[in-house]
């Protein structure tokens, strides 16, 4: 057992003053005001935060690569672990490695590499996020429309039978038949609404959409005669990741969206290679692309994904969206936690759930991290 003195807790809800975090292998086992805690039940081992505050450690639900690299162009175990350490850097410690559209034997591949790792969680990874290939050509934005196909029931099947590596399918619900929806749902699989070219209707007749992939982009906007599937998703309110770099969306739509939607509206970064690096130009799933004042794009100006992290889309979160440190942590832990319902287990700091802890200064800026109960940095 070791324990964390002298730092503010983020519980979830507010901010705790002058606590100690006790773990014990990887759980947090208590928590506590230093002032009821006599020396002798600190543990051995004790880091002294000296006032930076704890929070949760970040849960990104969408992320195709970071630190130079890219999942989708290096499918190997290497890839997860460079994407963790960059990860740690800017305060998340868990991740879905994001598998965007492919051919069908590079989707075999990425889940048995995935398969033959023997405890993914220790690296962040609490599975995949397949971002197509089951997707819409209208909408297809930076995914390859030769490998845009209709999920069948084949192929659903085993999707399911691999559902233990799976955590979140994106698909075109204007493609994709109830039936396959359910083989895939009734496994355990979160079934995302995204790269969609649907009407209101068209969406509203599925059932077992419980996400949404980044909020506005690459789906039908909200209309006045024809609501689309933003107005479908500000209607019904699944759960919703949105990208807050600036680019994406703009701050004040983020803003909206948040009134809407409240605790169903989460945070992702979309992140590419670049993301935690100074490139320039990289290779966006065998297309080329470049970065130009923060913009990943290919030559025409098509967005290729984004090179925000979590930090820096919390910080956007409360300097430009104008939400309080509180809630931009939320949705950026909590509310992740939630929508792939894992949330017995993460996103809070609390006794009983996994000890992975944020800490950050007064200027909201990463100073060390704790992963699965040891320190990262």
């Amino acid at each position: 057992m070791f324990a964390i003195i002298n730092t503010n807790v983020f519980d979830g809800k507010t901010i705790q003053q002058n606590q100690a975090i006790f773990i014990e292998n990887d759980i947090i086992s208590r928590i506590a005001p230093m002032s009821e805690i006599s020396a002798s039940e600190l543990p051995a081992e004790t880091f002294d935060a000296k006032g930076l505050l704890a929070s949760p450690g970040f849960i990104d639900v969408q992320l195709n690569g970071c630190g130079g690299v890219l999942l989708n162009t290096a499918i190997t175990k290497e890839t997860l672990d460079i994407m963790n350490q960059a990860n740690l850097k800017s305060g998340t410690t868990q991740f879905l490695p994001t598998f965007i559209t492919s051919d069908a034997e590079s989707m075999v591949e990425v889940l048995n590499m995935v398969d033959s790792i023997a405890d993914p969680a220790q690296l962040g990874v609490l599975g995949l996020h397949l971002e197509g290939p089951f997707i819409s050509t209208e909408k297809k934005g930076a995914h390859r429309e030769e490998f845009i196909r209709e999920l069948d029931n084949k192929t659903a099947q085993y999707l399911a039978d691999n559902a233990d590596k799976i955590c979140v399918l994106t698909v075109a619900p204007e493609n994709t038949s109830q039936e396959v929806i359910d083989i895939v749902r009734n496994a355990g699989i979160t079934v995302s609404l995204g790269h969609t070219n649907a009407t209101y209707e068209q969406v509203a007749e599925k059932e077992g959409l419980t996400m949404a992939t980044h909020l506005y982009n690459a789906m039908t906007p909200l209309g006045s005669r024809e609501p689309g599937v933003v107005g479908y998703i500000f209607d019904k309110k699944p759960h919703a990741g949105i990208i807050v770099d600036g680019i994406h969306a703009s701050y004040s739509s983020v803003r909206i969206a948040h009134e809407i939607l409240g605790e169903q509206l989460f945070m992702v970064t979309d992140a590419v290679a670049p993301a935690g690096t100074d490139m320039t130009e990289f290779d966006m799933a065998g297309l080329h692309a470049y970065v130009t004042d923060g913009k990943c794009h290919f030559k025409d100006g098509t967005i290729a994904g984004s090179a925000v992290t979590m930090i820096q889309g919390i910080n956007n979160l409360m300097d430009h969206v104008g939400l309080s440190l509180e809630e931009a942590l939320r949705m950026a832990t909590l509310y992740p936690a939630k929508a792939i319902k894992v949330d017995s287990d993460y996103g809070l700091l609390k006794a009983g759930y996994k000890a992975n802890i944020t800490l950050l200064s007064d200027d909201n800026q990463v100073k060390h991290v704790y992963q699965m109960g040891k320190k990262a940095f």
